[in-house]
């Protein structure tokens, strides 16, 4: 697997939104938000892991 998709924390995997499973999105969704970013905006550019629901914060232009 890419080292881009490790979890620097856990070395689990980092999915974006739309990987991961409708329970692991509410757990999202009750995370502490990030500063000065939107939910949409969380959704769109961001990436967790599930396993330590670290979240990994990338501007959008970098997931293009």
């Amino acid at each position: 697997m890419n080292v881009q998709n490790r979890c620097p924390r856990c070395q689990g995997v980092l999915e974006r939104w739309e990987e991961l499973s409708n329970e692991e999105q509410e757990v999202v969704r009750r995370l502490p938000e990030a500063v000065d970013y939107s939910p949409d905006e969380r959704r769109a550019a961001h990436r967790w892991c599930s396993r330590c629901w670290y979240e990994e914060v990338r501007p959008d232009e970098d997931l293009a």
